[in-house]
C-alpha cells in the first residue's frame, strides 16, 4: 500500500460510502464530499441479489442491510388479474441461512453506510462540491466549494453517471446514451400477495413489476418504451402513472392504483446508459460505480456493481505494493465482468423495446445473467 495514506471520495452515494467505510476501517484518512444530503434522497427503494450481499459482507456491511430490508427468494410470473402463471425461487448465492436478494429503501440503505463510514472513521462532508484539482505523479492537490484546500494520494470519483470528473480527466466524450426506454416507480404498502419479484403480464404485452422493501412497504415498477428522452412534468406523474395501470385487476394493483393520490413519492427516469473503457483510472484519479458504468435496471445491478467496484478496490489497494498496481489490479478484475452485466442488461431493454419478440430469449438473457452474477467478483 505504497504511500497510500489519504483518500478523497467525490460522491456519497451506494459506491462512495461503501468505500469510505472500507479504507476507513484499515486506518486510511478517507473524506468524503457529496453536493447533497443523505436526508434528501425521496422514498424510493433498491433490490441488492446475491453477489450484492456477498461484497457488503466482505466489508462487515451484510447483516446490517438485510436488518434495515426485508429478504426475498421468490420470482413469478402473473396475469394481470393477479393469477400465477409460473414461479421459481432461484437458488441463494450468498448464504443458505440468508434471502437469496434483499429490498431496502435507498434512505434506510444510505443511512446504514453513512452510519458505517462514521463510525469507521470516514470524514463527511454534505452540500459540498469539488471545486478544483490537478494531479502530479504523487497525488491530486483539490479545493472545495467549502473554501477548503488540500492534497490526497487518491481522488475516487463516485459522482455518478454524469461525472464532471470523468469529464475533465478523460474527455467530453464519454457521455451517457438513451436506451430507448424510461421506469416508472411508485412506493405504497405491501399487499401479502408481493412475496418477492412479481411480473404482471398484460395481454396487450405490457408489464408491471413489483418488489418488496420492508415488511410494511414495496414498490410497483413500469418499464416503458419511449423514442424520446422524456422528462415529465412533475403535477402529471401521478395521474399519468395512475392511467398505466387502469386496465390490469390483480386486487393489488387495483389497491395500489387507488392510493396514487398525490400524497405518495412517484418517480420516472428515462435510461442513460455509460460503459467507460478499460483502464478506469489515469494517474491518481479512478472511476467508480455509475462513473465507470450506468445500467439498464433489467438486472437490478446498478447499486449491486457499484459495492462490488468497492469491495475490489479496497482488496486491491490494500493488497498491491503501489498504487498504480492496484489500480491496474482493480481495472482487470472489473472491466470483464461489468462489460458482461451492462450488455446483458441493455440486450433485454433492446428485446423488449422490438415488437416482434416473443420475451423467450430475453427470459433466457436473465437466468443466463444470474447465474453470471453468482460466480466471483
Amino acid at each position: 500500500m505504497n504511500k497510500l495514506n489519504e483518500v478523497l471520495v467525490v460522491g456519497g452515494g451506494i459506491g462512495g460510502m461503501t468505500l469510505a467505510h472500507a479504507l476507513a476501517r484499515n486506518g486510511l484518512k478517507v473524506r468524503v464530499i457529496e453536493c447533497s444530503h443523505r436526508l434528501d434522497q425521496q422514498g424510493t427503494g433498491i433490490s441488492l441479489l446475491g453477489n450484492a450481499l456477498r461484497a457488503l459482507d466482505t466489508l462487515g456491511l451484510a447483516d446490517a442491510c438485510i436488518a434495515e430490508g426485508t429478504g426475498w427468494d421468490g420470482v413469478s410470473m402473473r396475469d394481470e388479474a393477479g393469477n400465477i402463471l409460473h414461479r421459481q425461487n432461484p437458488p441463494r448465492t450468498f448464504r443458505a441461512d440468508s434471502p437469496g436478494a434483499i429490498g431496502i429503501m435507498r434512505p434506510k440503505l444510505a443511512e446504514v453506510l453513512e452510519r458505517h463510514a462514521l463510525a469507521s472513521g470516514a470524514d463527511i462532508a454534505y452540500r459540498t462540491t469539488l471545486e478544483s484539482f490537478d494531479q502530479d505523479l504523487d497525488g491530486v492537490r483539490y479545493k472545495l466549494s467549502n473554501g477548503e484546500s488540500g492534497r490526497c494520494d487518491l481522488l475516487v470519483a463516485a459522482d455518478g453517471a454524469y461525472s464532471k470528473i470523468r469529464t475533465q480527466v478523460f474527455g467530453p466524450q464519454f457521455k451517457p446514451a438513451y436506451a430507448g426506454q424510461g421506469a416508472w416507480r411508485f412506493t405504497v404498502e405491501r399487499p401479502a400477495q408481493l412475496d418477492g419479484l412479481v411480473l404482471y403480464k398484460h395481454k396487450d404485452g405490457r408489464t408491471v413489476g413489483g418488489l418488496p422493501l420492508t415488511d410494511e412497504l414495496c414498490y410497483f415498477f413500469i418499464l416503458e418504451n419511449a423514442k424520446d428522452h422524456l422528462h415529465l412534468p412533475e403535477d402529471q406523474l401521478v395521474s399519468m402513472f395512475k392511467s398505466r395501470l387502469d386496465s390490469f385487476t390483480a386486487p393489488e394493483l387495483r389497491e395500489a392504483a387507488s392510493r396514487c393520490d398525490g400524497t405518495r413519492y412517484v418517480s420516472y427516469r428515462p435510461f442513460d446508459v455509460l460503459l467507460m473503457p478499460q483502464p478506469w483510472f489515469k494517474g491518481r484519479v479512478v472511476l467508480l460505480g455509475d462513473a465507470a458504468h450506468s445500467f439498464t435496471p433489467q438486472l437490478t445491478s446498478g447499486g449491486g456493481m457499484a459495492i462490488e467496484d468497492a469491495a475490489v478496490l479496497t482488496d486491491e489497494l490494500l493488497r498491491r505494493e503501489t498504487i498504480d498496481e492496484a489500480l491496474e489490479a482493480y481495472s482487470e478484475r472489473r472491466g470483464s465482468r461489468v462489460a458482461t452485466v451492462f450488455q446483458n442488461s441493455l440486450a433485454i431493454c433492446q428485446l423488449e423495446q422490438d415488437p416482434h419478440a416473443d420475451g423467450r430469449q430475453a427470459v433466457n438473457i436473465l437466468l443466463e445473467s444470474h447465474a453470471f452474477l453468482a460466480q466471483p467478483f
